[in-house]
């Protein structure tokens, strides 16, 4: 969620959409931005909303086929501005309309998708959330009668090492692991499974984290000793 600034010690700091702010350190690249994906419960529905710059708003929009935005309204420090699509399914070829709304503060936007909805319900959904824009990211806060069922997730590609996908440490989140043992490791335990027709992914317990390691390919080989190298640390 944003691209930060690296310093000599090769270290960032983001924050994900419920508060918690993630340190990654250590010999490698670190200057990829990083997006954050939670959910929100509201009225019986289950919205997926994600966070980062405001270039990966446009781009998420431009991607699932968002030509302009028609609307914009001026919304809790920012702007949520709407625009419209549809999703189509292979199988049938049934069309469905979609509303995409991005929620855009300075540097950092919060993005997502409402079936067959008008800018209204856009409006009401993010008035459900308290959105603080801070310089390492977005934090969603859940307010009425919404809630977040989980926690949030921070998302991050590590050239060479892979996809990270970071969580908080809780009694939900722990259940990810699997029932044996894992490798000692500073911090931690290191776990490697296997998803059927996906391939290897290893899991990496720390005190207050949960890091999910999707491994590039060719370097499957090489993750436990490059997730050596990585610090990874929830911070204040």
């Amino acid at each position: 969620m944003g691209r930060p600034e690296r310093d000599a010690d090769y270290r960032v700091t983001h924050r994900s959409l419920d508060g918690v702010r993630v340190r990654l350190a250590g010999p490698h690249d670190l200057d990829r931005p990083c997006t954050s994906v939670a959910r929100i419960a509201d009225r019986g529905r289950l919205h997926e909303i994600s966070s980062g710059t405001r270039a990966d708003a446009l781009s998420w929009a431009d991607d699932i086929g968002v030509e302009r935005f028609d609307e914009e309204f001026r919304i809790q420090d920012g702007r949520l501005r709407v625009g419209r699509t549809e999703t189509r399914d292979p199988d049938t070829g049934q069309r469905e309309p979609v509303l995409a709304a991005v929620w855009e503060g300075r540097r950092h936007a919060v993005f997502t998708h409402l079936y067959h909805a008008r800018p209204a319900d856009a409006v009401a959904f993010f008035g459900t959330l308290r959105l603080t824009e801070h310089d390492d990211g977005i934090v969603a806060v859940p307010r009425g009668r919404a809630r977040r069922p989980d926690p949030a997730e921070l998302v991050k590609e590590v050239p060479g090492l892979g996809l990270l996908e970071i969580t908080a440490l809780t009694t939900g989140t722990r259940r990810r692991l699997p029932p044996w043992r894992g490798a000692s490791v500073a911090g931690g335990e290191l776990f490697r499974d296997t998803v059927e027709g996906q391939g290897p992914y290893f899991l990496l317990a720390l005190k207050a984290l949960l890091v999910t390691v999707l491994p590039e390919e060719d370097r499957v080989r090489d993750v436990p000793r490059r997730l050596a190298g990585l610090a990874v640390e929830a911070v204040r």
